[in-house]
C-alpha cells in the first residue's frame, strides 16, 4: 500500500500546521497531531452520490475509531476497504508528526517600495494548483479580530499597517521554494533566501508603534508560529509567548519539531489541565483559542 505523509499551512490566516496521510482514495488529517478526521474520495462514490468525498470517521490513538453515519445508500465495500487502509496508515505513521511541509508554492504579498516579501497569502502543493492572485488582501482572521490586543493598537491597526506597505495597487506573487531556502518567481524572478520573512510576515518596521503592533501580534500567533522550522533565538522567543497560551498550546505542541524550555511546556500544560479541569462558570478564557474552519 503506498502511503503519503506531509503537512502543510493553513492560511488567510495562518493558523497552524494541517498533518497528512494519504492512502489511495483516502486522507487523515490533524491539526494537533492527536485528533484525526478521515475522508473518503473514490469515482465510484462520487458518481454514486454526487459527493468529492465522505467522512468516514475520527481517530486517535487512544481511542481508536469513531465512525462517522453515512448519509445515503453507498458502495459500502470500497468505503470499507479505503477506510481500512488508511486506519493501517495512521497505526503506523500517526507517531512520526511533525510531517515534512510538501507546500513548496507560497503566495506572498510584495512590499510596495522594494517589492520583497511582506506577508504570507497561501500555499500550495504543486504548479497545478496554484490560485489567481487578483485583488489580493491580507486578513489576520475572524479570532485575532475577536480577542487579540495590544498596547500599540487593535488588529485594525494591524491590517492597516500591512497594507500601507502593500500601497494602493496591492501585488502579489506565487514563488517556488526550493531547500535552500531562496526562491524562483512565477516570472521567473529570483529572491534570495534573506527576503523571506521566517515568521511569514515582516517583522522589522522603522515606525516604532508599528514594529512593536506587529511584534505583538506575532507572539499572539506564537503557538502555531512554533510548528514551522526556526532558528534556536526565534523558537526561544516564541517560546516564552507560548505559554502565556496554555490552552492552544496545550492542544498542538505535538506539532511543534524542536522544544528548548521542556520546563516551561511542562508548566504551560499543567495550567492547562488546571484550566480544564474547573468548572465552567470558573474556568478563565484563554482569549486566544482558535478557530480552524475560518
Amino acid at each position: 500500500m503506498d502511503t503519503a505523509t506531509y503537512s502543510r499551512r493553513l492560511l488567510s490566516p495562518f493558523h497552524g500546521v494541517q498533518q497528512i496521510i494519504a492512502v489511495s482514495g483516502g486522507i487523515a488529517e490533524s491539526m494537533d497531531g492527536q485528533e484525526w478526521k478521515l475522508y473518503v474520495a473514490h469515482d465510484d462514490i462520487i458518481s454514486h452520490t454526487g459527493l468529492s468525498e465522505v467522512v468516514y470517521g475520527s481517530w486517535n490513538a487512544k481511542r481508536g475509531l469513531s465512525r462517522s453515519r453515512i448519509r445515503g445508500t453507498m458502495p459500502s465495500n470500497i468505503i470499507e476497504s479505503i477506510g481500512e487502509q488508511l486506519i493501517d496508515a495512521l497505526e503506523r505513521h500517526a507517531q512520526e508528526i511533525p510531517f515534512p511541509a510538501a507546500d513548496t508554492y507560497e503566495l506572498w504579498l510584495l512590499d510596495e517600495v522594494e517589492a520583497k516579501p511582506l506577508v504570507l497569502l497561501d500555499s500550495a502543493l504543486s504548479e497545478e494548483s496554484l490560485s489567481p492572485t487578483e485583488y489580493p488582501t491580507w486578513h489576520p482572521g475572524g479570532m485575532a479580530s475577536q480577542h487579540f490586543s495590544s498596547d500599540s493598537g487593535s488588529v485594525t491597526d494591524v491590517s492597516n499597517t500591512i497594507h500601507s506597505a502593500a500601497g494602493k495597487r496591492p501585488f502579489a506573487i506565487w514563488i517556488k521554494r526550493h531547500k535552500q531556502g531562496n526562491g524562483t518567481g512565477q516570472h521567473g524572478e529570483h529572491f534570495p533566501v534573506e527576503a523571506f520573512p521566517q515568521l511569514l510576515i515582516r517583522d522589522h518596521w522603522q515606525d516604532n508603534r508599528q514594529h512593536k503592533l506587529v511584534a505583538d501580534f506575532i507572539d499572539w500567533q506564537a503557538p502555531w508560529l512554533l510548528q514551522l522550522k526556526l532558528t534556536q533565538k526565534l523558537r526561544k522567543q516564541l517560546e516564552q509567548a507560548a505559554w502565556r497560551r496554555p490552552l492552544e498550546t496545550s492542544r498542538v505542541y505535538r506539532l511543534f519539531p524542536d522544544i528548548l524550555d521542556r520546563q516551561g511546556l511542562t508548566a504551560t500544560r499543567v495550567k492547562a489541565r488546571l484550566i480544564s479541569d474547573k468548572p465552567p462558570q470558573q474556568q478563565v478564557n484563554e482569549p486566544f483559542y482558535p478557530f480552524v474552519n475560518e
